[in-house]
C-alpha cells in the first residue's frame, strides 16, 4: 500500500450530534485538507453537524451532496416533481452556515438527475442482489445452511464477484454463529450492527417486507460505502481529501471499520478485511472464511455479458427463497436494473 496502514480510530471523528466523519481508505490518513465531504441522506437533511466540524476543517471543506440528492431522486416522488426547488431547500441549511455552492447549482443538478434517471436507477440497485444474500444469511434459522452454501458456492458460478459485498456476507455468516462477539473496544455485539442493517425500519421507512422499497433503501446504504471508491477509480476529480459523513451505525461502527478500501498506486481500489477489529483467533477464522468465499473471475467482455452474469447472480441468490422475495427481486430487476443498464451518464 502507498501509505501506513491507518487504524479506523485514526481515520474517523465522532461529532456531538452522532454523525461521524470517516476517511474511508485504510492507507490514507487524516491530512491538512482541503476536504470534500460526501453526505448520506441524513447528513443532507440535518445540516446542524456542519457547525460541529473541527476548527481546522471548517474553512477548508467542500460539501458534496450528490449521492444524497440521488437518493432523494430515486425514492421521493415529491422531490422529483420540483427537484430544483427541493434542492434549494435542502442546501439552505448549508448556505446559511457559510457553505458555498456554484452558481445555478440546484438547476444544474436537477437537470442532471432528470437526464440520468434511467441510468441512476440501474446504478443505484447494482448491489441489491448481495443485499438479498446478506438478508438470507443474517436471518437464517438455526440449522438452515442454505444461505451459507449459496455464499460459499458463488465463486463456482459465472456471477459478478463484488468482493466487498462478499466479505460483508462472510462477516455476517461468521457473526451469526458468534452473536455475543464484540469488536475490540466496543460495548455492543458486532452482530447487532448486521441486525440493525437488515432489520425492517417500520416507523422511519415504513418497511415490513423485502420489497422494492426495502431493497432500494439497503442498496442505497451500501452505496455510501461502495460508490466513492468506484467514482475515484473511474476518474472522479476530487475537490479535496474524501470524507464520508454518516450517522448510520452499521456503516460507521462495522462496515467502514472492518471492510475498508485501499487506494493502490495504479489508481485501482482494493477491498480488504481489517483484522484489527477482532481478537486474533476470531480474526484468523474470519479471514479463512473470506478466503474460502472470495475468488477471481475474468472481467466481462462487454455490458451484455455483465448483465448476463448479474442475471446468474439473481438466480443463484434466490435458490430456495420464499415466493414473495422472488417476486420482489424480479420486480426490481425488470423495473430498475434492466431499463437503464446500458444507459450512459450525461454530465
Amino acid at each position: 500500500m502507498d501509505y501506513t496502514d491507518i487504524p479506523f480510530s485514526e481515520r474517523s471523528i465522532d461529532l456531538p450530534s452522532g454523525f461521524s466523519l470517516i476517511w474511508p481508505f485504510r492507507n490514507r490518513p487524516i491530512g491538512n485538507g482541503p476536504y470534500e465531504l460526501f453526505l448520506d441522506n441524513n447528513a443532507l437533511i440535518r445540516a446542524g453537524w456542519l457547525q460541529e466540524l473541527p476548527n481546522s476543517m471548517a474553512s477548508k471543506s467542500v460539501i458534496s451532496p450528490f449521492h444524497a440528492l440521488s437518493e432523494q431522486w430515486v425514492s421521493n416522488a415529491s422531490f422529483r416533481d420540483d427537484a430544483e426547488t427541493s434542492i434549494d431547500k435542502l442546501i439552505k441549511g448549508f448556505t446559511d452556515s457559510g457553505a458555498i455552492f456554484s452558481s445555478g447549482y440546484s438547476k444544474k443538478i436537477a437537470n442532471q438527475l432528470q437526464e440520468n434517471d434511467s441510468a441512476s436507477r440501474a446504478q443505484w440497485m447494482l448491489s441489491f442482489l448481495y443485499v438479498v444474500l446478506l438478508f438470507r444469511i443474517a436471518t437464517a434459522k438455526k440449522g438452515d445452511e442454505v444461505p451459507s452454501k449459496l455464499l460459499s458456492s458463488l465463486k463456482q458460478k459465472n456471477v459478478p464477484m463484488f468482493n466487498g459485498c462478499i466479505i460483508l456476507c462472510s462477516l455476517a455468516d461468521y457473526l451469526r454463529n458468534y452473536q455475543g462477539l464484540k469488536l475490540l473496544g466496543d460495548s455492543k455485539p458486532a452482530f447487532s450492527y448486521i441486525s440493525s442493517f437488515i432489520d425492517f425500519h417500520t416507523h422511519s421507512k415504513h418497511e415490513d417486507s423485502v420489497d422494492e422499497s426495502y431493497l432500494r433503501n439497503r442498496a442505497g446504504d451500501l452505496s455510501m460505502w461502495l460508490s466513492l471508491p468506484m467514482l475515484i477509480q473511474n476518474g472522479y476529480e476530487e475537490a479535496g481529501e474524501p470524507v464520508v459523513v454518516t450517522q448510520d451505525k452499521a456503516l460507521k461502527k462495522l462496515i467502514f471499520r472492518c471492510i475498508p478500501f485501499a487506494r493502490t498506486s495504479n489508481g485501482l481500489m482494493a477491498t480488504s478485511f481489517d483484522r484489527r477489529s477482532f481478537e486474533s483467533d476470531h480474526a484468523d477464522a474470519i479471514e479463512k472464511l473470506i478466503v474460502k468465499n472470495t475468488g477471481r473471475v475474468s472481467p466481462p467482455k462487454n455490458r451484455e455479458e455483465m448483465l448476463e452474469r448479474l442475471d446468474c447472480l439473481r438466480e443463484h441468490v434466490l435458490k430456495g427463497a420464499a415466493d414473495d422475495m422472488v417476486s420482489a427481486v424480479d420486480h426490481v430487476w425488470e423495473e430498475w436494473v434492466k431499463p437503464g443498464f446500458f444507459s450512459k451518464f450525461v454530465t
